[in-house]
């Protein structure tokens, strides 16, 4: 299946570089693939951060939040999920196997970035736990697209 015409933007916290390379491994036959900053100067300029995500034309897209055991510590995880809230985009939090809620039934709230946890208890986005199949990715894409579709974004 190719979506080239999809853009996928991948947000994750800079210790699970690993995944985000497998994701691209993954995926990146399929879709457009971009990923967060990492430019130092970056890091703290939330403007600036902005203007390098604008560059990238992210509107309306997908965003994958590669969730990792410090994920929730990053205020630029923040950013992009705040930023893709803003752009009407669908986002996905994918549980990585580092992570101590990885299998389990029920994530820790407290290990979720906060954006992310209010659009999930909302409908408005996705958790879904790590995967190497990429026809599961691509139904939590579309699972996730198609349920948005009624609900609003939570943004503050």
């Amino acid at each position: 299946m190719k979506n080239k015409d999809l853009n996928i933007y991948i947000s994750y916290y800079h210790i699970d570089t690993y995944f985000k390379d497998e994701l691209r491994k993954i995926i990146g036959d399929n879709y457009n693939i971009k990923s967060s900053p990492q430019e130092y100067y970056l890091k703290n300029d939330i403007h600036k951060y902005y203007e390098q995500l604008n560059k990238a034309n992210l509107d309306d897209n997908i965003f994958i939040v590669l969730l990792g055991t410090d994920t929730y510590k990053s205020k630029n995880v923040d950013w992009d999920i705040e930023y893709g809230l803003q752009h009407n985009s669908t986002i996905i939090g994918l549980c990585l196997p580092t992570n101590d809620d990885y299998k389990k039934r029920e994530c820790n709230i407290d290990h979720i970035p906060v954006k992310l946890a209010y659009n999930i208890y909302s409908g408005y986005a996705s958790y879904y736990d790590w995967t190497d199949n990429i026809e599961d990715l691509e139904d939590y894409i579309n699972i996730t697209s198609n349920q948005k579709l009624n609900k609003h974004a939570i943004i503050y």
